[in-house]
């Protein structure tokens, strides 16, 4: 009797079979896609024992690292593009509507509302910087009431969720546009900061010999009703890091000028003393 022997192909294939019988077709779809996907990896790269012992590691850790404060596995996914990449395909966008960009591992909601003009630094945190612009749609008429959720780091290149020592609601807060579609508020011009590095996202960087900085940027998620929702960032033009984000998330369209203003300026706002920053930017939003 002729002995027949088990081919890596073939548990591939048992593998994706099993999956046939799902009766959600778009989870058999992904399901079977990734066995696929995940088989002829390890092919493709000879995954030795040792190796995919280290890679059960690594997931165990992530998975040890993850808490209320911190999402390992979502800085697994913005380190790898791979959050840029699922971002790009769910917001394909018409000409002049602002690109989106990562949520980021920070975001917290329930931020305070706060009125325009108003300071989101509850304590010293920084250089000010008014930011300022407008909400449209893309026929470029106003969208009255759009909320803009925004929330930053300090010159400590910390967020609020990081800093046992800051107000909760520091560097955060909620405002609205006004009737012709302007929002303005006071913030702190932001400084370039590092991913959480001390985990298994920082020792894969440190492997690979790549960098673990972030430019620097402020959040916003956009909000209209009759609207797709808008998360994205403005970055800082004179920062460092633009060309090598550790989350891939800039893009040159959302890239601003900070410009320095002097602290006699008359357009200084109220509760400024010295020098300050000013950044402009229009969000344009796409209906749903």
């Amino acid at each position: 009797m002729s002995e027949t022997r088990t081919t890596p192909q073939d548990i591939t294939a048992a593998v994706v079979d099993s999956f046939e019988d799902c009766p959600d077709a778009r989870l058999r779809e992904i399901a079977q896609v990734f066995a696929r996907h995940v088989h002829e990896f390890a092919r493709e790269v000879r995954l030795t024992q040792e190796e995919w012992e280290a890679a059960i590691g690594i997931l165990t850790a992530t998975g040890h690292i993850t808490d209320e404060r911190r999402q390992e596995f979502i800085l697994w996914s913005d380190s790898m593009g791979l959050s840029m990449l699922v971002d790009a395909l769910a917001n394909p966008l018409p000409d002049g509507a602002t690109e989106s960009t990562v949520l980021g591992p920070f975001y917290v909601p329930g931020s305070p509302e706060r009125g325009y003009g108003d300071n989101i630094a509850e304590e010293p945190a920084g250089a000010p910087a008014w930011v300022h612009g407008r909400v449209l749609d893309i026929e470029g008429e106003p969208i009255a009431g759009a909320e803009l959720d925004v929330w930053q780091n300090g010159e400590n290149q910390l967020y609020a969720v990081q800093d046992p020592e800051a107000e909760e609601d520091h560097l955060r807060g909620r405002f609205h546009a006004r009737e012709d579609g302007s929002y303005a508020f006071l913030a702190v011009r932001p400084t370039p900061y590092t991913i959480p590095h001390d985990g298994p996202v920082g020792r894969m960087l440190q492997a690979t010999g790549r960098h673990p900085w972030r430019p620097a940027h402020i959040h916003m998620i956009v909000r209209a009703p009759g609207y797709r929702t808008l998360t994205t960032h403005i970055f800082d033009g004179e920062s460092d890091y633009l060309e090598s984000d550790a989350v891939f998330a800039v893009k040159p369209s959302l890239v601003r000028h900070f410009e320095a203003r002097a602290a006699d300026d008359p357009e200084r706002p109220a509760g400024v003393e010295g020098e300050w920053f000013s950044a402009e930017s229009d969000f344009v939003l796409v209906p749903e």
